[in-house]
């Protein structure tokens, strides 16, 4: 077998597992994905925070969930290598700092984040039966919203130092901070301990509310409706 053969069916090889792993459950991948995101937003990222947790666990986690998202999610070659250089480079610059400023950093955490959260969107309401699977792949986009909201915090925080009053004096501690200052926000539970302290991030936090009380109401009634559709 020649280089060139060899070359040709390896990425045949992979096409043909991807499929075959997409044939035995139609949305059994938004199950996964949600198991891991609460994983990694609620165990995995407060534990760190708190000093309990071993950094390259965490990683590992995260880099399993982009395995799963940019191979089994992404539909397009195009998704999938523009998803796998946001999610390296980030990850590349955590094992070795200084590689990227930190606002390069969360700007492509963001891109990463909001790509894998679209790529759920597009795939929860495609064509495929409404199941429990569907509903787990909506609860995903619910929780990834929070994790978007978050960064989008640590960005304005990096960009106007005191943008938050109430966050940890330690900065490893920011992230989950601002993880549970995002959902206390969408969720309109508002018992952070952190406070907007700019114009900008008060607006920022109102534009959350809005879309924590508006996103659920309006998924759920799309799904509903999408399951009546297909089962007449």
């Amino acid at each position: 077998m020649t280089q060139t053969d060899a070359t040709t069916r390896l990425p045949r090889a992979a096409g043909s597992v991807r499929r075959s792993l997409l044939a035995r459950e139609p949305g059994w991948q938004f199950s996964l994905m949600l198991a891991l995101d609460i994983i990694v937003l609620f165990i995995a990222i407060p534990a760190l925070g708190a000093g309990d947790a071993d950094r390259s666990v965490v990683v590992l986690l995260q880099f399993i969930l982009a395995v799963v998202a940019i191979g089994l999610l992404a539909k397009s070659a195009w998704l999938r290598l523009i998803l796998a250089a946001s999610f390296a480079l980030p990850l590349l610059a955590r094992l070795l700092p200084g590689l990227l400023p930190q606002a390069t950093t969360l700007t492509m955490v963001f891109a990463y984040n909001l790509l894998v959260t679209a790529a759920m969107a597009r795939a929860v309401f495609g064509p495929g039966e409404v199941n429990h699977h569907r509903i787990a792949g909506a609860i995903f986009i619910y929780l990834n919203l929070g994790l978007l909201f978050a960064v989008a915090y640590a960005g304005l925080q990096l960009a106007v130092p005191g943008a938050f009053s109430g966050l940890s004096e330690h900065a490893s501690h920011h992230a989950s901070n601002l993880l549970h200052y995002s959902f206390s926000t969408m969720t309109a539970i508002g018992n952070s301990g952190i406070t907007p302290q700019s114009p900008f991030a008060a607006s920022l936090a109102d534009l959350q509310t809005i879309a924590g009380q508006l996103f659920p109401a309006i998924l759920l009634s799309r799904l509903v409706g999408l399951h009546v559709s297909r089962s007449r």
